[in-house]
């Protein structure tokens, strides 16, 4: 059964740069943004224009559930077995961030039980295996990992690194910059 994203709860996992153009999207479409990300209060989830949520409870409400969290020891199988199963019949996985994040194993099981969709661009072995059995089940989308491997976003990429590094010799602030407190949150 196919469902309409105007009004569906949406749970976005991770305030990172990602999720926050992920939220921006999902609000454009009508949909319920729900936020899952310790690092903000409600009033930062708010200004996102989302609903802060424990994970658990997120993982209930959502249609649609994309994760878009770091890669840090905390976050490792951040979505397994247990959190899987919280997750409502018919919900959906979107994981085009690490497969890190989520318990590749746990979601195979739960994807062959037909209750859930998943749509996947990380996988934990890559290139993905031909036999992998993520290629064979019902209700999954698998693609590449490379949103920005267009022509234009590789130009884009060029651009903004030629011009932090003109900012950085010129003396002006950089538009991109990352501090010491956001590096523990990156990989």
């Amino acid at each position: 059964m196919q469902h309409e994203i105007l009004g569906a709860p949406i749970a976005v996992i991770g305030a990172s740069r990602t999720g926050r153009a992920y939220l921006e999207l999902i609000r454009a479409l009508g949909a319920e943004p729900l936020l899952v990300d310790p690092t903000i209060d409600a009033a930062a989830a708010a200004a996102l224009g989302a609903e802060l949520l424990p994970l658990d409870d997120a993982l209930r409400r959502a249609q649609i559930v994309a994760v878009h969290a770091p890669t840090l020891p905390e976050t490792h199988h951040l979505i397994g077995r247990r959190e899987l199963a919280l997750m409502r019949d018919g919900a959906g996985l979107v994981n085009t961030a690490r497969s890190w994040l989520v318990d590749e194993t746990a979601l195979i099981e739960e994807l062959q039980r037909g209750r859930l969709g998943a749509a996947i661009d990380v996988f934990d072995e890559e290139p993905l295996a031909a036999d992998s059995p993520f290629r064979a089940l019902p209700g999954v989308l698998v693609t590449p990992h490379r949103a920005a491997g267009t022509r234009e976003g590789r130009l884009r990429q060029g651009r903004i690194v030629a011009d932090e590094v003109e900012a950085f010799v010129e003396g002006r602030p950089l538009v991109h910059a990352v501090d010491r407190a956001q590096l523990s949150s990156m990989a």
